[in-house]
């Protein structure tokens, strides 16, 4: 699970999308033809390769039905909750989260019972409007299927030469997929969505609700709660087995899965850093230099600029802007040694920061 983030899981932990297969009624409604899936792949791409982005161009439309027929998204609203079947709730969830977004001022006022009711319901709109679902799929393929592909390729133009020419070049294709032949190809997609929240919603909600703990659970089995499809990428990584300096202890499973990882962290970024709404907050750790726990995992390599954020009454307010140290960029990806620095360091100054605010990346 992606650090930085609330761990909001509900039991549907994984997907099998076999039974939501689109009917050719439903491919024809969304304009989707087989025979133009995957277009975009030419020249020598090998057939494997376009089934991994011809199979991906229609699971957007999957998740959707499935979704749907799994009220994902009552599921996470009813997480919040905390809902019973009997319709009993409770506020645990929003108190624990509330308490990690408010400033030091904002704790006071409440162990001085001095903040009211409406700013607490406030911060609690806010932070469930903050519900975020990501769908990842990882296609892994071997590196001989494309290498094979381009040797082919190598040995016709080969077969065009004669004599000795001919078999020098057919020997450089063949050292060519050799080395590119080993391995595989890690393919990381991952589909955004958001739960869509807003005052409409919550005061249909608060209508069933039969008292402060208890709601009409059939009411609220019966409301429509939706799920926003915000966007999706893709990264790709390489695994080969040819031990760099400081893995020789490191297995063949164990470079495939610190690939895989670092790939699913590396679509992670993309999707941080593309849509603004799923930007994450990061708190300092010190002020004077300012320093934070992100780094290479986050996409850091030295001169990103950040905001500093205040938060005061559940809003974030800028006060400056700080960059990224080049020379002091903590590599916290997984599987990485153990370095001299487990932050990262930040140029510049600000008088009114403090640790207990926050920095958010500047796109």
């Amino acid at each position: 699970f992606p650090d930085k983030y609330d761990d909001h899981r509900i039991s549907s932990n994984s997907v099998n999308l076999s039974a939501y297969k689109l009917t050719q009624e439903e491919k024809d409604a969304l304009g989707i033809k087989d025979s133009e899936l995957g277009n975009a792949l030419s020249g020598a791409l090998s057939s494997a390769t376009a089934g991994i982005l011809e199979n991906n161009s229609q699971v957007k439309y999957e998740l959707d039905k499935y979704i749907k027929d799994k009220k994902i998204a009552r599921e996470l609203v009813r997480k919040w909750y905390s809902i019973k079947d009997d319709g009993a709730l409770d506020y645990s969830v929003f108190n624990e989260r509330i308490k990690l977004s408010m400033s030091e001022e904002d704790k006071q006022r409440v162990q001085q019972a001095a903040i009211a009711q409406t700013e607490i319901d406030k911060m609690s709109d806010k932070l469930i409007n903050n519900t975020f679902v990501v769908f990842t799929k990882l296609n892994f393929v071997s590196n001989a299927i494309p290498a094979e592909a381009i040797r082919q390729v190598a040995y016709a133009q080969a077969d065009k030469l004669s004599g000795m020419m001919q078999t020098m070049a057919r020997k450089a294709a063949d050292k060519i997929y050799e080395k590119a032949s080993e391995g595989y190809s890690v393919w990381t997609t991952a589909w955004l969505y958001k739960l869509e929240w807003n005052e409409q919603i919550y005061t249909d909600l608060r209508k069933i609700m039969t008292s402060k703990d208890k709601l009409d659970i059939n009411a609220f089995n019966a409301m429509n709660f939706n799920l926003e499809f915000i966007g999706q990428e893709k990264a790709t990584s390489l695994v080969t087995f040819s031990l760099k300096k400081g893995e020789g202890d490191r297995t063949e499973d164990e470079i495939i899965e610190l690939s895989t990882v670092r790939n699913v962290d590396k679509v992670f970024t993309k999707l941080q850093r593309e849509y603004e709404v799923f930007k994450p907050l990061y708190q300092l750790t010190g002020v004077d230099p300012f320093t934070a726990k992100l780094g290479m995992k986050e996409g850091l390599e030295g001169g990103e600029k950040f905001e500093i954020l205040e938060i005061r009454g559940g809003e974030y307010n800028k006060i400056g802007t700080i960059e990224v140290d080049k020379s002091k960029v903590w590599d916290n990806r997984y599987g990485a040694p153990k370095q001299e620095i487990e932050q990262t360091y930040f140029k510049g100054k600000n008088k009114d920061a403090r640790e207990w605010f926050y920095v958010r990346l500047v796109k």
